[in-house]
């Protein structure tokens, strides 16, 4: 039986060493290969952080107190490197420089820098980041020209809520993922990115893989099931790929409306047997997308074999 080989998660986290010695462990070890500056000595330092180490690129989830971070033309002399790193802030305030440009960032902002030139980036307040850094050849092929990005950051479009929602689930299973899977979650991400960049221009799905669309689809799914008014028609512009594209990619399944529908009697289905105190059918029923009671249970009892009321009650 041969052994699933998955994409390998290191931790690292000041939280072994002694508080006085935290900033010093963190500057020497996760940020070796920066200039790193406590912004707020007064207050004890704390840090920690996820990485995903693939051969696609590197998935980075921290959780930081202040620090201002400087990569100077000495680090890029000396080990150079030219990945492109993307950061999304999650939470806190910072800033970032590169070249002839800056921008101060608030949590939802999604910044870009270069490995390969200097920059200056931080946080005046304890902080969380989700950052991926990729080849420079993989964002040229498939996001654009590097220096348009650099040292700003990218505007809010209707797509920002699913680019958070799709880096932010790819951080958290990614470590589940063989090198493949994790290749396919990737190139999602930077087909989102470029949708950000282009905002009304073309769509630009024709190098996009089948896999990855339907990757892209079913995130987007999963961050709209709330909503009743949501199906199979709003997706293609959504995720700024052609109609035919987006079927294409669930040919074999009973189609895009029955994933959606499916999607939301499976979301009930784990909200009504975590049995919350208070939980009520309608309420769960409402939060999934459905409309009609009958209809939803007609519907929930084909999927499951049983009544909405017989899950809520641990009667299966």
């Amino acid at each position: 039986m041969s052994v699933r080989e998955t994409v390998p998660i290191v931790i690292q986290t000041t939280d072994t060493v002694e508080q006085k010695r935290a900033f010093d462990y963190w500057r020497s070890t996760a940020l070796a290969r920066v200039d790193a500056t406590m912004l707020a000595p007064d207050v004890p330092f704390t840090a920690g952080r996820r990485l995903a180490v693939s051969t696609h690129g590197v998935v980075l989830h921290t959780l930081s107190g202040p620090i201002g971070v400087e990569r100077t033309a000495h680090h890029v002399r000396q080990d150079g490197r030219d990945d492109i790193a993307i950061a999304f802030l999650v939470q806190g305030g910072g800033f970032v420089e590169q070249g002839n440009s800056g921008a101060l960032l608030s949590a939802g902002d999604i910044t870009v820098h270069a490995m390969d030139q200097p920059f200056a980036i931080g946080s005046r307040d304890a902080y969380e980041e989700i950052r991926l850094q990729v080849p420079r050849a993989a964002f040229l092929a498939q996001v654009g020209n590097v220096p348009a990005f650099v040292g700003r950051k990218l505007r809010a479009t209707p797509l920002s809520g699913l680019f958070a929602t799709y880096l932010r689930s790819f951080s958290e299973t990614v470590g589940g993922m063989t090198e493949a899977e994790a290749g396919i979650a990737l190139e999602g991400v930077l087909h989102l990115l470029r949708a950000l960049a282009d905002g009304q221009g073309d769509q630009g799905d024709n190098d996009l893989s089948g896999e990855a669309v339907r990757s892209l689809a079913l995130a987007h799914i999963e961050r709209r099931l709330h909503d009743p008014a949501f199906g199979p028609e709003s997706l293609p512009a959504a995720l700024r790929v052609s109609r035919s594209r987006l079927y294409a990619a669930f040919t074999g399944d009973e189609g895009v409306a029955a994933k959606i529908r499916d999607a939301r009697l499976d979301r009930a289905y784990r909200r009504l047997r975590s049995r919350t105190s208070g939980t009520r059918i309608g309420s769960v029923m409402a939060n999934c997308g459905f409309t009609d009671a009958a209809a939803f249970s007609r519907a929930f009892r084909r999927r499951f074999g049983m009544a909405p009321r017989d899950v809520l009650e641990g009667r299966f």
